[in-house]
């Protein structure tokens, strides 16, 4: 980052000095990991005039999308880094992905003209879903995006698409329940799937984890960055396909996390490892030569709630009870984030109270709850999730047009400026809700069973435009539908019981395992619906058939 350019944060006095000096704001967003925001960092931002001009004649914010994934939806110019030039409104004047020295000092100085006439770019409209759209066209939309050569889903540039793989590993699991082989498309898409990213050049075969995604339809020349909200839904999706190749890759990726993300004094995971090309260009000796990238330090509340979860099932199917301690040791991170009343804060200085952050740490704090029978994560979980029902539920925003699909769940600022005064109800995050709702309300009751399926209804009604992108939403629907079977399991805590063990490793999308202190007799388990509960047992043959049998 230039010295020269006067940058700040985004806040309402920045846009309130716009106003008052009539200059319009130059916003940049960007991330620590994004090779192009370092190379528009150390070369356009250097170029002659360029530092100068932006300096006295624009409001300079700077935002990072990881720290602001609320801004970054609304002003992205489909890309980092992202460019734009907006109105002391906040509004949207022009917008450009990365930008090359020479034109952005023209754009510059072109919106910088007094004389030039540059009209706003109004955002779309949040569009409501008319009707409610069946899991099955979704599912059409996935089947059509297959690539049956290499496979993935979408063509050229592959990405994980991790919401497409648990929707398929949900319906793998419930066809294979009672002894079936499954649908082999389905099979076959999930398989050659998860081998694709393992074995080719997503993956770092030298030092392990994932890369962000390939830019060949291969899997092959990837975009070299590294996260953790990437490894939180990716160890999660291959530990539910626990394969010997699978297992193989899971264990590496684990390694690198724990060595490079982990942080000691917290708990916690970092944030992220720079993209820096050339470092991962080099064979395992020159790498041992060469420092490595820089890790962005940022604890995100979402990011570790996600990777807890998934940590509780990779140490259940791989046998580590390490890890199941490292996924209770970032709870004491988790509950810092936490307002009394469960409002969620992103990271240290962040925004708070975003949709998916609640989930994701509300996620978190029941996996690990559940693994460890303690009733005082899994309060805290319910109280997270039942802040954003109460603080984003669609009761408090305008009623929608006529004939549209109204309730869920919305993001947003009623005071903020710009962009944020618009309300957004959010795909992912309505489904998420619901696919953790229906969990909780298996085990405690309540009202949320049925808010799980008001947030499923309408993430469904959200997704007409998504295409194959709209999968959680399928996939929620279908966990609503389905009979949910909840496991209790008879526990002391630590050690977990074997029996719960082998629970916490169970892939089906519709068995909920908890351990409990009280109600189960010791050494026993009892499997239960929302009307009747089995007799307690401790064989496991006899819990498995019980389990079969309550689910149908």
């Amino acid at each position: 980052m230039t010295a020269e350019i006067p940058w700040e944060d985004w806040s309402d006095e920045a846009l309130a000095r716009a106003s008052r000096e009539g200059k319009p704001i130059a916003l940049h967003i960007g991330a620590t990991w994004c090779h192009w925001c370092h190379v528009m960092d150390e070369g356009s931002y250097t170029w002659p005039g360029v530092a100068a001009l932006l300096a006295e004649r624009y409001v300079c914010i700077r935002v990072d999308t990881d720290r602001r994934p609320d801004l970054n939806e609304r002003y992205n110019q489909r890309g980092w880094p992202t460019f734009a030039i907006l109105d002391a409104a906040g509004e949207v004047l022009v917008g450009r992905t990365y930008l090359p020295g020479i034109e952005l000092l023209g754009l510059l100085r072109s919106a910088a003209d007094p004389t030039s006439r540059w009209t706003v770019a109004p955002e779309p409209a949040p569009k409501l879903g008319s009707a409610d759209l069946k899991p099955d066209a979704i599912w059409k939309k996935v089947v059509d995006a297959f690539d049956p050569y290499q496979a993935g889903f979408g063509e050229m540039e592959k990405f994980p698409h991790t919401g497409v793989l648990e929707w398929l590993t949900d319906r793998a699991a419930r066809a294979t329940e009672n002894g079936g082989t499954g649908d082999e498309w389905t099979t076959q898409a999930l398989t050659r799937t998860l081998a694709a990213m393992a074995t080719r050049g997503m993956f770092d075969h030298v030092q392990g984890g994932f890369f962000r995604y390939a830019t060949q339809e291969d899997w092959n020349e990837p975009h070299t960055e590294k996260l953790l909200e990437d490894h939180g839904r990716l160890l999660a999706v291959y530990a539910r396909n626990p394969g010997d190749a699978n297992r193989v890759a899971l264990a590496s990726a684990l390694r690198w996390l724990i060595a490079t993300l982990h942080d000691p004094v917290s708990g916690a995971f970092f944030g992220s490892q720079d993209a820096a090309e050339g470092y991962y260009r080099l064979g395992a000796m020159g790498r041992r030569s060469e420092g490595a990238p820089t890790v962005d330090r940022t604890l995100y509340a979402g990011w570790n709630g996600l990777t807890a979860a998934a940590l509780v099932r990779c140490g259940a199917v791989l046998g580590r009870p390490g890890l199941l301690g490292l996924a209770h040791g970032s709870c004491g991170h988790l509950l810092g984030t936490l307002s009394p009343d469960g409002c969620v804060l992103r990271c240290a200085g962040g925004v708070s109270g975003l949709l998916e952050d609640q989930v994701q740490v509300a996620e978190g704090l029941w996996a690990v709850g559940c693994a460890f029978g303690d009733e005082g994560l899994r309060s805290r979980a319910v109280t997270t999730l039942e802040w954003a029902w109460k603080a984003l539920n669609a009761r408090g925003v305008d009623e929608p047009a006529p004939g549209t699909i109204a309730g869920g769940l919305w993001d947003r600022q009623p005071d903020a400026v710009g962009r944020l005064r618009h309300a957004r109800r959010n795909v992912h995050g309505n489904a998420a809700f619901s696919m953790l709702a229906t969990k909780m309300g298996a085990l405690i009751g309540g009202p949320w069973a049925d808010r799980a399926r008001e947030c499923a209804r309408v993430a469904l009604a959200e997704s007409e435009d998504w295409g194959f992108f709209a999968a959680p939403a399928g996939a929620a629907w279908e966990r609503c539908e389905a009979r949910t079977v909840t496991i209790k399991v008879a526990t002391e805590g630590w050690p977990i019981p074997p029996l719960l063990v082998q629970g916490l490793a169970d892939p089906h999308p519709d068995h909920v395992w908890v351990g409990v202190r009280d109600g189960v007799p010791s050494g026993m388990a009892m499997a239960c619906t929302s009307s009747a509960c089995a007799r307690p047992t401790a064989d496991r043959a006899e819990l498995q058939r019980t389990i079969r049998t309550l689910g149908l």
